[in-house]
């Protein structure tokens, strides 16, 4: 095992910090200079220090390692960290975990079912506006669902879960029922709220802004907390709770698809209100953390970026994210242009979700077996091996090649997004798994 091996794993199971190290090992430096005063050294008469005694010991004092100084100017680490290792499981663990499977269910899953939405956008209330303009709602929602991890990470650190994921299900909710008030179809001309251009702001700002705002409370909440419980088994609560958003993905379109036929818009978003108000409830009642108050102001530090292996994990994940995520929307997409009916491609979705979540489970576990970094590393060249030896080969004729290749790069994806949070929590402890992860995905969201 390697000195940096020992340093990482020390510090991942709550190590004494720099300060505590420093101050252990300074006063026998500065006992040296003080034995000068003792009877065995030669005093002045009237019991004076000799003068050149006098300055060895200032010259000890002020020669204090520059870290030593720093931190002792710092109060976040006035108090040092004696966490313990995270329990692994336990009744509190497992109904955390149930909690934010409940969270990113509503908010992953709501945010999933965007294919359903935007399309019904683009007939009623934007019939005006291009697809691609309406994609900058739905866009905006996931950008800041992610960005805003940068000072919300820092925020679940120092203050815990409970109140951050109060506000940001409030905060989301908040948003969602606006929603329900806005008028089903646009009036081409008119200045009021039924104005194209009003309603693509509301949108905007209901959609995009203020839900955004609050998934990314409520998800960077939901994800971190497992640190708190889980170090050996990360993985696989991580894979569970990430289930959550291809449950919700699932149910939500099916959802909305029969709501929006029989009862319009409003009451579409009413419905949906009332299934995530349930939802975000469970969440707030179960999660639980075990560890506040670690790391002083909450305010964002970009320190981790001192780290190389932070910045290599985070330009992996931000690689892996980019490409895969987008092959998976791009499918479906390509699958009509290559001649495939159109219901083929509703079908390919289905396989493709049903394989993430399978992805999600089965990555988890297997990482906390094989090591995260090494199951993401498979994970990455069974997607390029599955990329050019399956995709290359589909044809029209062989739409049984399609529902294969939909089922493995399926499997990649749901195996990438588990995993990623997990592999950039291995880099750091539990205390300090919100700022590490909050700030490795706001740069995720450039991508």
């Amino acid at each position: 095992m390697t000195l940096d091996d020992e340093k990482s794993m020390a510090y991942r199971h709550g190590a004494p910090s720099t300060l505590q190290t420093t101050a252990l090992a300074w006063p026998s430096s500065l006992t040296l200079d003080l034995a000068l005063s003792t009877p065995h050294s030669p005093v002045h008469e009237g019991g004076q220090i000799p003068a050149s005694s006098t300055e060895n010991l200032t010259s000890t004092v002020t020669s204090l390692p520059s870290s030593l100084e720093e931190a002792s100017k710092d109060p976040r680490h006035l108090s040092v960290s004696t966490e313990s290792p995270p329990p692994e499981g336990g009744l509190h663990a497992w109904l955390t975990v149930v909690g934010s499977f409940s969270i990113t269910t509503a908010v992953y899953g709501l945010s999933n079912s965007v294919g359903v939405i935007q399309p019904f956008w683009a007939k009623h209330q934007l019939a005006t506006f291009a697809v691609q303009d309406i994609a900058w709602i739905s866009g905006a929602n996931i950008f800041l669902c992610l960005f805003l991890g940068v000072q919300i990470g820092p925020w679940f650190d120092r203050f815990g879960p409970r109140w951050l994921l109060l506000a940001g299900s409030l905060i989301y909710l908040g948003g969602l029922a606006g929603l329900g008030f806005l008028p089903e179809d646009a009036q081409p001309g008119s200045s009021g709220i039924q104005s194209p251009g009003v309603l693509f702001a509301l949108l905007m700002l209901m959609w995009g802004v203020i839900m955004g705002t609050g998934a990314a409370l409520c998800c960077t909440v939901a994800l971190s907390v497992l640190a708190h419980w889980f170090d050996k088994r990360r993985g696989l609560a991580a894979g569970v709770v990430f289930v959550g958003s291809s449950v919700g993905g699932a149910i939500f379109p099916l959802v909305l698809r029969s709501t929006f036929d029989s009862l319009g818009w409003a009451w579409s978003m009413r419905i949906l209100f009332l299934i995530v108000t349930a939802l975000l409830g469970i969440g707030n009642l179960l999660i639980r953390g075990r560890i506040t108050g670690r790391n002083g102001y909450g305010a964002i530090e970009f320190q981790c970026f001192k780290d190389w292996k932070f910045i290599w994990t985070t330009i992996g994940v931000f690689m892996n994210q980019f490409i895969l995520i987008a092959g998976l929307g791009m499918v479906p997409t390509w699958a009509l242009a290559k001649g495939f009916a159109p219901d083929s491609t509703y079908t390919i979705i289905a396989v493709m979700s049903g394989a993430s979540g399978v992805g999600r489970v089965a990555a988890g576990a297997i990482s906390d077996k094989l090591g995260r970094f090494n199951t993401m590393i498979f994970i990455t060249i069974f997607a390029i091996i599955t990329t050019f030896s399956v995709w290359l080969l589909v044809e029209t004729y062989k739409i049984w090649l399609l529902y294969m290749f939909g089922a493995m790069f399926g499997f990649s994806t749901g195996c990438v997004i588990s995993i990623g949070p997990v592999c950039v929590g291995q880099l750091t402890i539990p205390s300090r798994f919100g700022q590490f992860y909050g700030t490795s995905y706001s740069v995720v969201s450039f991508s």
